[in-house]
């Protein structure tokens, strides 16, 4: 079976909507509930992944930080994490946007994701415009500050393309084929 149903996410091309269940409200949370957001963030995200729960704070800062400026963002779980604990990770990690569930992987699939933790960066017209890490810390190393990811989503905010060097995201693998490429 093969992983992605899609061609290969590339930069400019159009967001993929979805629907989802969010498990900590119980509503079906998409991309399109957020029309006057200036910029979309798709992150997928596991609980267990050592590299997400080592980003997994500043994330939720710099979401937090942003999401006034106009950011909205989404986190996708793809893995086979039970809904309760998508849920109780989404409070205890103060997460500001909805943490949903993807237990078929059609929305992992769909984008191409390999791995979590993975982000996807849209503009203000709904265009890819980064694909990649969040930073260049890894779990056991210095802590996680968001610069590559926090760069492009404020170059979005401002209109800007995003940044011509992006690096592929490294972490745990959804796939088998994906297994221990981070």
């Amino acid at each position: 079976m093969p992983i992605s149903d899609q061609p290969p996410y590339d930069l400019g091309q159009p967001l993929r909507p979805f629907r989802l269940p969010e498990p900590l409200t119980g509503r079906l949370v998409g991309p399109e509930d957020f029309p006057e957001a200036q910029a979309i963030l798709v992150a997928f995200l596991c609980n267990g992944c050592p590299d997400v729960q080592h980003l997994a704070g500043a994330l939720a800062a710099l979401t937090r930080d942003l999401d006034f400026e106009g950011l909205k963002a989404l986190a996708v779980n793809s893995a086979e994490d039970p809904p309760e604990d998508v849920a109780a990770e989404a409070l205890r990690r103060g997460y500001v946007f909805p943490y949903l569930i993807d237990q078929t992987r059609a929305v992992a699939r769909a984008y191409g994701a390999l791995c979590t933790p993975d982000f996807y960066l849209f503009d203000g017209q709904r265009r890819l415009v980064y694909h990649g890490r969040f930073d260049d810390t890894r779990f056991g190393g210095r802590p996680a500050h968001g610069g590559d990811l926090r760069s492009a989503i404020l170059a979005a905010l401002d209109g800007r393309p995003g940044p011509a060097h992006q690096v592929a995201a490294q972490g745990c693998g959804l796939w088998p084929a994906a297994a221990g490429a981070g």
